[in-house]
């Protein structure tokens, strides 16, 4: 009779966390065309820009303790992450240029955008271009130095894009945020 009770309890305890997993998370309301391709523009850039800021933090992280041919490698990830970045911002100013703006606040959030790009580009070419010549070997002390200030530059340039990207998706009214999660408390 213990045992009925101790797994009749068990059942009683599990079933709650059992009927979380029977939930589905529907899509929201279908973009308009011109919307849905500036955010998958926007999407592939923003998966560019996760390689330069991942590449400045494993650079921050180790460049105290690790090798010098480390560090020289770790420049050569900064120099081809920015390329590539740079190389995609192309393609979403584009789009965006494309895109109708349906209010005054909307066309401000978008000549917004548009500076924003134009800072990235800039920012990833001088990234390349910094880190260029402390990629070559025997530079290893040099990107110790020198690695982390070029980094911050252009993470500093990416977050300041993603901040006016966010606030031109939010003016055209363009989900922003994971399937299932709430809206956003900070949005207001």
């Amino acid at each position: 009779m213990k045992r009925y009770a101790g797994l009749v309890l068990l059942a009683l305890t599990a079933a709650p966390g059992l009927s979380a997993q029977a939930s589905i998370v529907l899509p929201g309301r279908p973009l308009p065309p011109a919307h849905a391709r500036m955010r998958d523009a926007a999407y592939v850039l923003r998966d560019t820009l996760v390689g330069v800021t991942s590449s400045a933090a494993r650079l921050r992280r180790d460049f105290r303790t690790t090798s010098a041919a480390s560090l020289v490698s770790r420049a050569r990830e900064m120099r081809d992450a920015c390329a590539a970045s740079g190389r995609n911002i192309a393609a979403p100013r584009a789009v965006l240029k494309e895109t109708p703006a349906d209010s005054p606040l909307s066309e401000r959030e978008k000549a917004r955008l548009l500076t924003a790009y134009g800072e990235l580009e800039a920012a990833t070419a001088r990234c390349v271009e910094q880190f260029t010549p402390l990629s070559e070997a025997g530079k290893g002390e040099d990107v110790r130095g020198y690695g982390n200030r070029y980094g911050a530059t252009v993470v500093d340039a990416i977050r300041s894009y993603e901040r006016a990207l966010d606030n031109y998706l939010r003016a055209m009214r363009i989900p922003n945020r994971p399937l299932g999660a709430g809206p956003d408390p900070l949005a207001g």
